[in-house]
Order: C-alpha cells, then structure tokens, then sequence
C-alpha cells in the first residue's frame, strides 16, 4: 500500500477526474488523501468523497482568473500543502500549477534520508494558455504565458510520469520530447434518460468565458419563437457573474426562458441531465488548448446519461465528437450553424464507445509500475 497526496488547485466540489482517479487508488488499497485550494473560503475544511479524504487549504480569498491576486494566492496555497505533505511515496499534482508542490516534497525527502517518493504529473489542461483568457491579444499576458510554458517543460522533465486527458495533448508533449500515457477523463456509462419534457440546452460545468455564452445566446435567440430552446446554466466560476447578467437581461426582455443556477455538487448532476436536452460545450479557440487537443468532460458526462452535446468541430474534441457519434460539431463564431446544430442536435440520444474502466485499467497499470 502506497501514501498517495493528490494536490488540485481548485476546491475539488468536485472535480470529477481527481476524484475519479482517488478513488481508483483507494479501491486498490492506498491511502490518498486529496489536497484542494478553497479559493472562495465557502466549503468544509475537511470532506470524505468515495472514501477519500478531501482537506481543504484556505490561505486567503482568490479569485478564479490570470490575475496578481491568483497568482500570489497560488503561492500561499502551494506553501500550504508543501508544509501539510510529510512522508508520502507519490505526489500526484493535478495540472502544472501544483507541479512546484511535488517538486519540492520529493527533494526534501530527499534530504531526509527517504526513498522512492514519486511525482506524478496529471495534465488535464495547457495551463499556460489559462493567463490568455481574458485578454488573448495582450502582448504583456502573452509573454507571462510563454514563461509558464518553459517552467512547466522544466518541471515536467523531472516527474517519474505524465498522464494526459487526450491524444492531441499526448502529442503536444511529444513534440517537446515528453512521454505520456493517456487516461481520458471518462464516466462510467449510466442508464439512457428518457427525451427531455422540453427543449433544453444545458451548460454544467465551470463558466470562464464569456464569449461562449454570447455565442450561444446568438443563436438561440434566430431560432424561431415556437421552437426556441430554453437554457439551463450551472456552474460557477471567474465569468459565472457576467454570463448570468447577460442571460437575466435576455429574459427581462422577453425573448429567452432559463435558469441560471451557481456551483453544484455530483448528485446534482443527473436531475440536471433529466431537464436538458441537449449539452452546450463550445470554447473559443484563441486560448491555444481547444485546438492542441482538450476534451470537455462535460460531452463525456452528457454522453454518460445518453445526452448529445454540441462542440467546436476541426479540433480533437470534434474529432472524437463525430467518431463517437455523441453529439454535433459547429464552427466557432458561426451563429446559424450553432442554431442548426443545436436544433439538429435535439431529440436524440448517444452513448459511449468505451467508459471509465478502460481508463482505469491504462492509469492503474502505470501506477503499479510507478509503485
């Protein structure tokens, strides 16, 4: 039985993939504890999810966002977990953000005498791309990203291993001499729901862009009066706020109905799953990580419950989108095309080629030869 420190930089309430890959440790008998940031100060210091023990560091209220504050609240909670993590055989660092944690606990095992502490690199996402979202033009954020990309090649040269949540990221870090194994951040299939009472189209998960939802919102409101969708929003997150404003000004005039709900928990999810109809899942592709291979897990979690869901085509996402069958593809900023997808896209049901377990046996594999 191995000690295992899982470390994310968000609250875990929740965070499906980390707490799908905990668990995965636990049923095969380690002992993980889950170090999360508590960014809003608004969750319990300590939980158990699946039998894992989530403890949350709270150093200070930090805003979601590339912003001075984030940056100097990451530090503190970096800080924080390094101080909290003792004698553990594996550092499993959730994205580059908490890449600097493992780093510096197996050196000072190290130091101590101790043997075989581990890092393992878990790569959902290109972090570096996440300082562009809210100005992707600003020559200042561009060069601030082009520094985290080189420390987190850097950083990542010295891990034991990298798990990565797609084949376009498999391949990014291919290119840059790093090898991976990819463990897509896949549910386990669930029970087909029946067609929604009405036309829905859903977006459950983080809200951190606001140009997805006016998109959005575009091309729901050409949609002809008898056949528009209603919305269905929940999530938090830095542009939770924005995007809220501008969907209840839509309502106050008249021509939308929805429901914009804040954070939710897991066994939210499959009541929300029965109202919608169809998953929204589109992203501005300037950020850099749509086009060099991300996965929204929220088609995987749609797909789970039978739900279709509508994505960016001519990336992977896409890719996999079509060769599944588990939705529509549209092209970003094409509002007609959007509205006939969403419109194709409803009153069908889709399912996955493969669930969580294949995903299991991949990750759990690499963990044995790890430990």
């Amino acid at each position: 039985m191995a000690r295992v420190a899982a470390v994310v930089s968000n609250g875990c309430n929740p965070d499906p993939r980390v707490l799908r890959e905990a668990a995965w440790l636990s049923e095969n008998g380690h002992e993980v504890t889950i170090h999360a940031f508590d960014r809003l100060e608004n969750l319990p210091n300590e939980s158990i999810i699946d039998g894992v023990k989530v403890v949350r560091h709270s150093v200070g209220y930090t805003e979601y966002g590339g912003t001075l504050t984030t940056v100097r609240g990451l530090a503190r909670f970096r800080k924080s977990v390094i101080e909290a993590i003792d004698d553990v055989d594996l550092v499993h660092c959730h994205d580059a953000d908490t890449l600097e944690i493992g780093i510096k606990v197996a050196k000072r095992n190290r130091k101590q005498g101790e043997i075989g502490t581990k890092i393992l690199f878990d790569m959902h996402d290109l972090h570096h791309t996440w300082v562009l979202m809210p100005k992707p033009k600003s020559l200042f954020r561009r060069f601030i990203a082009r520094i985290y990309h080189r420390k987190m090649l850097n950083q990542a040269s010295k891990v034991s291993a990298i798990v990565t949540s797609s084949e376009g990221f498999q391949s990014w870090l291919s290119a840059y001499g790093l090898e991976s194994v990819v463990v897509q951040n896949r549910p386990p299939n669930r029970k087909n729901l029946p067609v929604a009472k009405k036309f829905t189209v859903g977006y459950l998960g983080r809200v951190r862009e606001v140009e997805s939802f006016r998109l959005l919102l575009d091309a729901v409101r050409i949609i002809p009066d008898d056949e528009r969708p209603n919305l269905l929003i929940a999530g938090d997150g830095n542009a939770a706020v924005k995007v809220a404003t501008m969907v209840r000004k839509a309502e106050a005039d008249g021509w939308l109905n929805a429901e914009v709900i804040g954070a939710f928990i897991s066994e939210q999810l499959s009541e929300m799953m029965e109202e919608i109809s169809v998953m929204y899942a589109m992203y501005p592709p300037h950020r850099g990580n749509i086009n060099e291979g991300a996965i929204p897990v929220k088609m995987f979690e749609a797909a789970s419950f039978g739900r279709p869901s509508v994505v960016n085509s001519d990336c992977h996402m896409g890719d996999v989108c079509e060769a599944e069958g588990l939705g529509v593809t549209s092209r970003w900023g094409d509002v007609q095309e959007l509205a006939d997808s969403l419109m194709e896209a409803h009153g069908t049901s889709v399912s996955m080629n493969s669930d969580e377990e294949g995903e299991k046996e991949r990750f759990m594999a690499l963990i044995d030869n790890l430990l």
